[in-house]
């Protein structure tokens, strides 16, 4: 069985009353392969590139045949009116040293990087705010940045966009319907390398 390695924020591990599409992943492949994934939220681009050494020390790095990984929805995240947290060069840079980083640890395996998925504006506190347009602009970046690094994308930003409040356990994070449809995406994706 291949080994899968999902790095990922709440939307990929879950949070408060969300699954998260990792959980639903690890479920749908048991008996066809293994999915680990680090038992943090790996947050924003910078914090994945700080705890990066301390994750591969619970896994064998070179039995990881496939890892799917995301970073953004930290990053653009505006707290208290002020900036995103990671201006969208800042983005990028981490988003190349974590990468970096994935190929020297990960020897052995595929990566995929994943866009953020997109929120619902008008539910979320002034104070804790993302926009969709931004959002969009730094997956945009992350994906010039990706295909540069030959890496292959998952657009979940696509796939989240039509999905109204139905299908969200609040403004950013998805319920059990809208995890099951992002990790259908998650799982398109690895198949081919299964």
């Amino acid at each position: 069985m291949k080994n899968i390695y999902l790095i990922g924020d709440s939307i990929c591990n879950g949070a408060g009353n969300s699954t998260g599409y990792g959980v639903v992943v690890k479920k749908r492949l048991e008996g066809i392969a293994n999915v680990l994934a680090p038992d943090d939220n790996c947050r924003f681009a910078q914090y994945t590139l700080r705890y990066l050494f301390d994750w591969a020390q619970t896994v064998d790095c070179d039995s990881i045949d496939i890892v799917h990984w995301n970073n953004g929805l930290w990053d653009v995240l505006r707290l208290n009116g002020d900036e995103p947290l990671s201006p969208p060069e800042i983005y990028v840079y981490m988003l190349k040293r974590v990468h970096n980083v994935l190929i020297r640890t990960f020897k052995n395996a595929k990566i995929i990087f994943a866009t953020s998925t997109a929120v619902i504006e008008e539910m979320a506190s002034p104070d804790f705010f993302r926009y969709n347009r931004e959002i969009k602009q730094y997956n945009r970046d992350a994906a010039r940045l990706m295909d540069e690094l030959r890496v292959e994308v998952n657009d979940l930003y696509e796939v989240s966009r039509p999905l109204g409040r139905e299908y969200h356990a609040d403004w950013v994070h998805y319920n059990d319907l809208g995890s099951d449809i992002l990790a259908d995406a998650v799982i398109k994706k690895l198949k081919p390398y299964l």
